[in-house]
């Protein structure tokens, strides 16, 4: 005798597909099971599969896939679902077999592109086996929903979580890359250190689950998230309404027709080819696109030997510290036409294009020397520095000792000290004091009166007027 749902399925749509395996005690070894509109649905918007999985009490897991993308509009509902599953098990060999079936009654399945996981899922070996032209991404709508539960979890008082849910939801919903940078600081302020490793907030960074989600307007972000969230809590409800698989999935079936009956298919939203262009990784966008340029030691040398050819000790030295950095870690983002955006753990930096590289942070406007994003661009390129791109002033000349240096002999002892503890305003501000200093050096005693009372009148009106302050 066929299963209530079986029976149920086949009385109210006579097209669906359903391939399981009964165990001898009447339970489920496997299923996977696919309406008619689910297969329309699969057939006309495959390209990005959300998964969304539910467990029960007895370790057993529901698959729901469900479509997604920048081609479907709202509403956010359950009529996005194209396929439903149960496997043995979560091994790779269960899985194998589960995502099999799928295939076979899906003409369509080599047209997907991406698959949104949960980030506990652990099995992406399994999907990539099976989907080789697929590609296993986290979902920014599960990735949004774990971190409210670790901002739960921290117990902090009320008035600093619903802060931080706040500022978080609002990330979420316009989530460009300098908001995620900034969520990730603030959490950073209320999180321990070590905790904060656990937590996985780097997942914040990670562009690619974002590039596939900031097409939405930030009213579509709350209804998606929204979806998403209701639909995995009330799946896990009807997945745990009884032990006996049988009569979890009787209930899972009035449960699907009972949301999509008398409904159509999803609407299919206008999009761009750069959204489209998104989903197989094929166009270049300042937020979405990424550079590995991991140093290599052979490449490394080479370039701490032009490095050593060219400058000055003094300047070989500031360089060679730039250097160590670029090895330790490194990452190019954000091309364009004439620029390259670099970002090193740190603030990001602008390489302008040309052979003469020039960049917006502190170190290279303080020295007008390679820094660490100039050579990094040079080794992503696979150059060295040669002595035109380097300012004479800076390049041994005879091999004569040079004891005159373009900035003062502080600024140079701050620029030599340890990374972690110099910042780019502390360079600044030596950067600036050494001009001034020159300045005043350099002119005449009616002009150095004139500059003095000038720089005396600003002194006073920021921080005194007060003897102490020294000019």
């Amino acid at each position: 005798m066929n299963p209530e749902f079986l029976q149920r399925l086949l009385t109210e749509d006579p097209n669906s597909k359903v391939v399981c395996q009964l165990s001898k005690n009447f339970s489920i070894d496997y299923l996977n099971l696919q309406t008619s509109m689910m297969a329309e649905v699969f057939n006309d918007l495959p390209e990005v599969l959300l998964v969304i999985r539910s467990h029960n009490d007895e370790r057993r897991v529901l698959y729901t896939f469900l479509a997604d993308g920048p081609r479907i509009g709202s509403p956010y509902e359950l009529t996005r679902m194209v396929h439903v599953s149960i496997p043995t098990n979560e091994t790779p060999e269960g899985l194998a077999h589960m995502f099999h079936i799928m295939k076979e009654l899906n003409p369509s399945w080599s047209s997907i592109q991406v698959f949104l996981v949960d980030p506990e899922f652990t099995e992406i070996g399994a999907i990539q086996e099976a989907f080789p032209s697929a590609e296993v991404v986290l979902s920014a709508s599960q990735v949004y929903t774990q971190i409210k539960r670790r901002i739960h979890e921290l117990s902090l008082p009320d008035k600093a979580e619903n802060i931080l849910l706040s500022a978080l939801k609002s990330t979420m919903c316009s989530a460009t890359q300098r908001n995620l940078k900034n969520m990730y600081k603030i959490l950073q302020q209320f999180v321990d250190p070590t905790l904060f490793m656990l937590m996985k907030l780097d997942r914040l960074l990670s562009d690619r689950i974002w590039a596939l989600h900031r097409w939405r307007r930030w009213n579509e972000c709350s209804q998606y998230f929204d979806m998403v969230e209701n639909l995995s809590r009330e799946l896990n409800a009807v997945f745990k309404l009884s032990p006996c698989l049988i009569r979890s999935m009787n209930g899972f079936v009035s449960f699907i027709f009972g949301q999509t009956v008398g409904k159509g298919q999803p609407d299919h939203r206008p999009c761009s080819p750069e959204e489209l262009a998104l989903i197989t990784r094929k166009v270049a966008t300042h937020e979405s696109v990424k550079m590995e340029t991991q140093m290599e030691p052979e490449a490394a040398a080479l370039m701490c030997e032009s490095l050593h050819n060219i400058c000055i000790p003094a300047a070989f030295g500031l360089c060679q510290n730039e250097l160590e950095v670029t090895q330790k870690s490194l990452e190019l983002v954000a091309l364009d036409e004439d620029n390259v955006n670099v970002q090193i753990l740190e603030n990001p930096s602008e390489v302008s294009g040309g052979k003469c590289k020039t960049c917006t942070c502190g170190f290279y406007q303080c020295t007008e020397l390679p820094c660490r994003h100039i050579l990094s661009v040079l080794s992503a390129n696979e150059e060295i520095l040669q002595p035109d791109m380097l300012q004479a002033v800076w390049q041994k000349k005879n091999n004569e000792p040079s004891t005159v240096y373009p900035v003062s002999l502080d600024t140079l002892e701050i620029l030599k000290g340890e990374e972690n503890k110099v910042s780019e305003k502390q360079v600044l501000v030596e950067s600036l004091t050494s001009q001034i200093s020159s300045l005043l050096a350099e002119c005449s005693d009616e002009l150095f009166q004139r500059r003095y009372n000038t720089l005396r009148e600003l002194a006073d009106a920021w921080i005194g007027p007060y003897e102490e302050v020294k000019l």
